[in-house]
């Protein structure tokens, strides 16, 4: 695989998508680069009629497709808010200067 389909975050678009042939992407927020065989994705779905956020790491296969990891988490929308105020505290807590 070549390092422009690992850095390019529109390269694995048209892969599947789905974990499960119930779920249908409805967005993508987030496409991040995590190292050179993983991805952070941040989507919005709906399961069996409801709405969740997906946040997963992604990881490339052998022949370079990129598929969803069992690392991860999915919630109800209105948990976004508590999540989002649990991430600030978290990077609030340290010096950044002091986190490599």
């Amino acid at each position: 695989m070549t390092d422009k389909k690992k850095a390019n975050p529109k390269a694995s678009q048209n892969d599947a998508d789905n974990s499960s042939s119930d779920a249908e992407h409805l967005v993508r927020f987030l496409d991040a680069v995590k190292n050179a065989s993983e991805r952070l994705r941040v989507d919005v779905k709906t399961y069996r009629g409801s709405t969740y956020i997906d946040i997963r790491v992604w990881y490339v296969t052998d022949d370079g497709d990129y598929r969803p990891s069992s690392k991860g988490v999915t919630l109800k929308p209105t948990m976004a808010p508590e999540l989002l105020r649990g991430i600030a505290l978290a990077a609030r807590s340290f010096d950044p200067r002091e986190a490599n």
